[in-house]
């Protein structure tokens, strides 16, 4: 193989080799930009727990889930049809679903968080008005409908009849669903109910439009909710299931969990912040398909509460609140105005530095010319010393300067070459003058090792 080939190998393995990052950042780009821009994302899955089939909390959770799929294309959302509130904890848990409604009096888990507050679920005790029920004391020896033995509900009916003081023994309970229960009291199988609802929910028109029914008080909420903070009084209003007669004929104490809107900590933020927005600005068209979204609320941050609230969720909720630079802009620009300041003044003193070793080096500069012109003027061997001997007294002075920091480097490096100059001069009229010694070279000796130090 000739040279010139040999050569022209050479320079193309070294031509790849310059354009071979280059190449591969090209090709990092385009990855990037076709797994982000061009490829098609997944969308996202959100598992909803609907609960019971025909429940008003199933037709609240599919409104809200409809509703956040038809204004996120990424999103898709799953329903799972649940058996009450035992099963969504349960599930949950397991990761077999993401977001779940619950009563807010019911023990949840330390990986739940909160996301919103979704609608008060209030105590109803009714009672057929010929099954002679007037109080919750006239309850043992009667057939009473209550709910599933998986629901939260079934557990707050068994709390009411201990606070009471009631013999479990007495109460003839028969756990079954709402919609049963209220077949069974139109039936006359059963004397009395209990559940949990909204208030002026439905179902309790309904009962009251086919049968004459009671509701009977709970005299003593403000006692329960002292004991459960998750309760809290309530008051079912005089006429609100029936105008005429009234029903009840006079307001009802009764109690209320809110029925709250959970997740786990490890669902994505974006998107429980995506179903957080959708509750609170959408709420129209949420309250078209379910009355129950006019009662959304968001969590009193300001307190403390039952479940830690999701960080997705408080990114909404802290849309509008300033952020910490906004909080703080006033003292911020004082700290960045004093630091500018600050800079500017170390700047400035470092230039007057850089000023006064230049300036050294100039004097220094000046004092090496006229050596250098006294040398060349020298008419004995005696003028010629005293030359030799400035010019190393200058070398001193300048290298005790260097120690110093009263010149830098490259001023160093500038006197050097002007220095050498009037060495090669002195050396000169050394030989003119037929002197022979060594101080001229052991002198540039010793400015090439301080050279290479500097």
């Amino acid at each position: 193989m000739s040279d010139k080939q040999k050569k022209t190998n050479i320079n193309k393995s070294a031509m790849l080799r310059a354009a071979a990052p280059f190449i591969i950042s090209i090709l990092v780009l385009g990855g990037l930009y076709y797994t982000y821009f061009v490829r098609e994302k997944e969308p996202d899955i959100l598992r909803i727990a609907s609960g019971v089939q025909g429940s008003t909390t199933q037709e609240l959770m599919e409104a809200i889930g409809s509703q956040l799929q038809k204004n996120n294309d990424n999103i898709k959302v799953v329903y799972v049809e649940t058996k009450g509130t035992a099963d969504n904890i349960a599930l949950l848990d397991q990761k077999k679903i993401d977001v779940a409604a619950i009563p807010s009096d019911i023990i949840a888990r330390p990986s739940f968080s909160l996301i919103a507050r979704l609608y008060p679920d209030t105590y109803h005790l009714i009672a057929r008005a010929d099954a002679s029920i007037d109080t919750i004391h006239d309850l043992p020896g009667k057939i009473i409908a209550v709910p599933l033995t998986t629901s939260g509900a079934y557990r707050s009916f068994w709390y009411l009849i201990g606070h009471y003081g009631l013999s479990p023994e007495n109460i003839k309970t028969r756990p079954m669903s709402a919609n049963a229960a209220f077949t069974a009291m139109r039936e006359h199988r059963i004397d009395a109910m209990f559940y949990l609802a909204p208030p002026a929910n439905r179902q309790t028109r309904w009962i009251a439009e086919a049968l004459s029914i009671k509701i009977l008080p709970i005299d003593q909420a403000n006692a329960m909710s002292i004991r459960r903070i998750a309760l809290n009084p309530a008051i079912i209003p005089k006429g609100i299931y029936a105008g005429r007669p009234a029903l009840p004929p006079r307001d009802i104490q009764t109690l209320s969990a809110n029925r709250i809107l959970i997740t786990r900590l490890d669902v994505d933020d974006d998107l429980i912040h995506a179903l957080t927005a959708i509750m609170f600005e959408n709420r129209r068209e949420l309250t078209t398909n379910s009355k129950l979204a006019s009662f959304i609320s968001q969590p009193d941050m300001t307190k403390a509460t039952i479940l830690p609230i999701h960080p997705g969720a408080i990114s909404f909720y802290d849309r509008n609140q300033p952020s910490y630079l906004q909080e703080n802009a006033e003292p911020i620009g004082v700290i960045i105005s004093i630091i500018a300041v600050m800079v500017s003044g170390l700047l400035w003193l470092k230039r007057r530095w850089e000023e006064r070793q230049k300036g050294r080096i100039d004097v220094y500069n000046l004092d090496l010319l006229d050596i250098t012109e006294s040398a060349r003027a020298a008419k004995s061997p005696t003028e010629l010393d005293t030359c030799r001997n400035n010019l190393f007294n200058m070398f001193t002075q300048v290298v005790r300067d260097l120690d110093n920091d009263r010149i830098d480097g490259e001023g160093f490096h500038f006197f050097a070459f002007t220095w050498e100059a009037a060495c090669s001069v002195i050396g000169e009229k050394e030989r003119q003058f037929g002197i022979q010694n060594d101080l001229l070279a052991n002198a540039k000796a010793s400015l090439s090792q301080l050279k290479d130090k500097s």
